[in-house]
């Protein structure tokens, strides 16, 4: 059976398709557990500003994964999440939001800096300005870390999905920012948030590698990091269940056991 534990609905402004569409075209792709994990940034995309009404979508989410759990194919599990990016932006706001009591899960992601837009909205220039705004990025992934709002972290490496959209050869690995990654990795396990590993670049053009790249993944286990979630990160139902099977596999031949799932906030390890 396979877990997914992110995935997008109607409930993200970037999302195609409602709860029970992507439960439904998940399903028949094999995965027999879900968290939706839709978006909840504190600040502006396109600005950098805050936004005041983070969770406004708050009722309508609530509503929309309860009829898809009345829908939901028998064997098909279904749990609510979000994915909170920005959380380190204002901490006491983050906070506010992620216990909200109907959450499982909470993603703690990084789509811009401080004041500064999403990394999509960038005209990449030059392999200076890549590197550049790549350190500012690990810099803020490590100030995210020591917080204790989420559960796991997402899609390390975020920033290269633009880069090279824009035709810059560049990646956030061991050989670059080796020094900084480890750091990240062992204040995540100090503090007690987990990792994730995300699919949505397996077989794409230009990454084709999960998030964090492999060999970040095999030092987190080697730092000894246990809490590890998997997520396709699917937006639509075209790419459900997209690149899972591969992340599967990649787990297992770095010597992962389990995975993690979150049920109102607690770990489960669950055998691979």
């Amino acid at each position: 059976m396979l877990y997914d534990c992110h995935i997008h609905s109607t409930c993200s402004t970037d999302g195609r398709n409602t709860m029970e569409e992507m439960a439904q075209a998940s399903f028949k792709k094999g995965v027999g557990y879900i968290c939706f994990t839709d978006h909840c940034d504190i600040d502006d995309y396109m600005t950098g500003l805050p936004i005041e009404g983070s969770y406004d979508h708050r009722e309508k989410t609530i509503r929309m994964f309860e009829e898809a759990v009345k829908k939901a194919p028998s064997g098909l599990q279904l749990h609510l999440g979000m994915e909170l990016g920005g959380g380190n932006h204002d901490l006491q706001r983050a906070k506010k939001i992620a216990a909200s009591p109907e959450l499982d899960f909470v993603l703690g992601s990084l789509h811009n800096l401080k004041g500064k837009k999403d990394f999509y909205e960038y005209s990449y220039e030059s392999m200076a300005q890549c590197h550049e705004l790549m350190d500012e990025y690990a810099t803020e992934l490590i100030e995210l870390a020591g917080m204790d709002f989420f559960d796991t972290m997402a899609h390390i490496g975020y920033t290269i999905r633009y880069m090279r959209r824009d035709g810059f050869d560049v990646s956030f690995n061991l050989e670059g920012y080796g020094d900084k990654i480890e750091v990240l990795l062992k204040t995540l396990i100090q503090n007690g948030r987990g990792l994730e590993i995300n699919c949505s670049g397996l077989g794409r053009e230009r990454i084709d590698a999960p998030m964090p790249e492999v060999e970040i993944l095999r030092l987190y286990r080697q730092l000894g990091g246990e809490i590890i979630t998997i997520g396709s990160d699917a937006h639509s139902v075209s790419r459900a269940a997209s690149g899972l099977r591969q992340g599967f596999d990649i787990l297992r031949q770095l010597g992962y056991k389990y995975i993690t799932v979150f049920e109102k906030r607690k770990p489960r390890f669950i055998k691979i």
